[in-house]
């Protein structure tokens, strides 16, 4: 063979082995193309076996699980990673978990918040392909718990029937009046809450009925007994406060059920059980209940509704409760002191159904002549809520019913007298 049919070949060859590389980096690229629509791409650090498992089931629990009231559970890998982007969407909106406070304004007992580390390993995996970790590693099972909190309470009392959602209905408010055949009154630290189906039971309100009513200064015995939202820490009260239950009283529970997407035409039954718990004390100082209401007829300037009330007598507000506000708002209270100093009470992006009572985490002084300012903005708080199809926040009407209640002591045995 001469020199020109050598390299005749010899370019032939080459052509020949191009073409086949082509046609094999053409196929990759259609594959990865193909996959890559349908997986991420995978660069977290962080998988769901080592690094997020511990962080739901310490955090997440009880409502994400299996039983629970949240609409899915989190407590394996195959359950959690279809909820990926809706895990980042929540968690950048600061909606879970379900904390409305402002962590930077005010201090506050048992607050349900993700640290900053464990925000980033969340949004690292759930944005970064949500790696399972080892494919046979398997997490340890976390069943329902559905318990006393505070043990098992000093009397119990079932609701008198049972409630249904029958197939056609998803969502109700029910009230009950429980008997609780005392003979004389008695003081209670705790009231709770038991689920008879912790899938429907989003929130409660357990009050004394037939309470005294609120005298001129518009302060009274504070009757709601606790305000239940699932999965918070039961707060009993403490250094020697508790709430006065007078001899014949009922019990009030107003439960809001909601059925979540896996049970929609589907009926589902509760029938919950209240529980009291009784103060050592026998002579405790009483909780008061002391209203900071806008006017009945104030109406929003400028997306804004601004109110106060001014404190005649020295007291230590103990916590602080939104007792009737609207949802999407944001809402801060501050105190300021008579001479001048500003004492933040609290910041709230308002949400239906998560109402509860925020106990200070120390008592916060009040001395006589302090003005509690509170400033209700209707913008909507969270627009990432309205990108993912969340209510945006209402637009207000003429006239918007909003309370804020704080809970007081007298700051000296003469402050404030015991009210009947």
């Amino acid at each position: 063979m001469n020199t020109r049919s050598a390299e005749s070949l010899a370019l032939r060859r080459l052509a020949l082995r191009l073409a086949a590389t082509l046609l094999l980096v053409g196929g990759a690229i259609a594959l990865s193309t193909r996959v890559g629509q349908a997986h991420k791409a995978v660069t977290s650090k962080y998988t769901y076996n080592d690094d997020v498992f511990p962080i739901v089931r310490e955090k997440c629990t009880p409502c994400h699980v299996e039983g629970g009231v949240a609409p899915m559970s989190l407590m394996t890998y195959e359950l959690a990673y279809p909820w990926a982007e809706s895990i980042r969407a929540e968690l950048i909106a600061s909606h879970m978990p379900p904390w409305n406070a402002d962590e930077s304004v005010g201090a506050f007992k048992h607050v349900r918040r993700l640290t900053a580390k464990e925000v980033d390993v969340i949004l690292t995996w759930a944005t970064g392909g949500n790696p399972k970790g080892q494919i046979d590693q398997k997490v340890p099972d976390v069943p329902l718990k559905n318990v006393w909190a505070l043990g098992a309470p000093d009397v119990t009392l079932a609701l008198p029937s049972t409630v249904t959602l029958d197939a056609n209905t998803n969502e109700a408010t029910e009230e009950f009046t429980l008997p609780t055949g005392l003979t004389e009154p008695r003081w209670l630290r705790a009231a709770d809450l038991l689920p008879g189906t912790p899938t429907i039971v989003r929130s409660a309100t357990i009050y004394a009925k037939g309470a005294d009513a609120a005298a001129a200064n518009g302060l009274a015995p504070d009757h709601a007994l606790a305000e239940w939202v699932p999965g918070q820490d039961s707060e009993p009260t403490d250094n020697g406060v508790a709430f006065r239950l007078p001899a014949g009283a009922a019990i009030g529970v107003r439960i809001h059920y909601k059925k979540t997407w896996q049970y929609d035409g589907k009926p589902l039954s509760d029938r919950s059980t209240v529980g009291l718990y009784f103060a050592a004390d026998s002579a405790p100082q009483e909780m008061i209940a002391m209203p900071v209401a806008a006017p009945d007829n104030a109406a929003p300037k400028d997306q804004t509704i601004a109110f106060s009330r001014t404190i005649d007598r020295d007291v230590d507000a103990l916590a602080v409760v939104p007792g009737r506000v609207p949802p999407n708002i944001v809402l801060t209270a501050e105190a300021v002191m008579p001479n001048g100093a500003r004492t933040p009470i609290i910041r709230l992006n308002t949400r239906a159904d998560w109402v509860r009572r925020y106990w200070f985490a120390k008592p916060i002084a009040l001395p006589r002549g302090t003005r509690i300012d509170v400033v209700a903005r209707f913008e909507d708080p969270d627009l990432l809520s309205s990108a993912f199809s969340v209510s945006a926040a209402p637009k207000p009407p003429v006239a918007v019913p909003i309370l804020l209640r704080l809970d007081i002591v007298p700051a000296s045995a003469t402050a404030l007298a015991r009210l009947p």
